[in-house]
């Protein structure tokens, strides 16, 4: 009777720690993030994202793991959820490890968000051609390398939704649903988004997609699937609400305007949810 006991003891103990692995905390100790390079945690994700109805899991869990095994898995990042604000580490040390075992280029935000939305994004009435420089990695990444062709097939819807937009008199705040409005796009999903972070350009009237990452609506918390950039990891985040998504994306330097430029602005699909106002 008692091996009986311990053996079950020791089972819910394995259990337990799997389930410690696969997700965050109750609800009150977010927002919690991770990256993903735990196998555990990555295959969790894919089963959320097939739940919400997006596309290509397979072909981002092919990525991620990549990535992961490659580029991340011996840094000094975390393995596991963390709370958000505990999530640091020596990110660009993948970039070393990505370029020692890759002759392609890696996948940045964009690249992760288009794979994702597939065929629930439509763009009615795309630009013909893209004669912007912005996107000039992600182009070359998708025209060169095999790995990219899903996003090939779509180049144009691409960069119509990406790429630079005229900033219109009413400000940088009204550049994406007006370039919405535009181009017929739309991304149909009832429990999942898409989140931009719309930037000015410093030399011109312009604002272009400088972030992107999906966010998913699971009823009790909000999910964040984010590739951070070229040969930087991917991260998941769960929150409690939107203001939480403001507030951690308005922490990073690097979506901040330039001295004299109007702040960065959040959408949620074509709807303006914030800006990134730097502490």
């Amino acid at each position: 009777m008692k091996k009986t006991v311990c053996f079950l003891l020791a089972i819910l103990t394995v259990a337990l720690t799997a389930c410690n692995k696969i997700a965050p905390a109750a609800s009150d100790e977010l927002p919690q993030a991770a990256y993903l390079i735990d196998e555990a945690i990555i295959d969790n994700i894919c089963v959320s994202l097939q739940k919400n109805g997006l596309h290509n899991v397979d072909v981002f869990k092919v990525w991620v793991k990549d990535f992961a095994g490659t580029s991340a898995e011996k840094t000094d990042l975390p393995k596991q959820w963390v709370k958000l604000a505990d999530l640091r580490g020596d990110t660009f040390a993948c970039a070393d490890r990505w370029e020692e075992t890759h002759d392609y280029p890696d996948a940045d935000c964009r690249m992760t968000a288009m794979l994702l939305m597939c065929d629930l994004l439509k763009v009615d009435r795309p630009k013909k051609s893209y004669d912007g420089t912005y996107l000039m990695m992600d182009v070359d990444a998708i025209e060169n390398a095999d790995k990219y062709r899903m996003i090939q097939e779509r180049e144009t819807d691409f960069t119509t939704l990406f790429g630079e937009i005229p900033i219109p008199d009413a400000g940088i705040a009204q550049a994406l649903p007006q370039n919405w409005e535009e181009h017929g796009i739309s991304f149909n999903s009832e429990s999942a988004s898409l989140i931009s972070v719309v930037m000015e350009d410093t030399m011109s009237p312009t604002a272009f997609v400088g972030h992107a990452g999906i966010l998913l609506d699971e009823g009790d918390s909000l999910l964040f699937i984010e590739k951070l950039a070229f040969e930087q990891p991917y991260q998941v985040t769960r929150l409690r609400n939107t203001d939480e998504l403001i507030k951690m994306l308005s922490a990073r330097p690097e979506y901040a305007a330039e001295d004299g430029k109007e702040p960065s602005v959040i959408c949620r699909n074509n709807a303006v949810i914030g800006r990134i106002i730097s502490e």
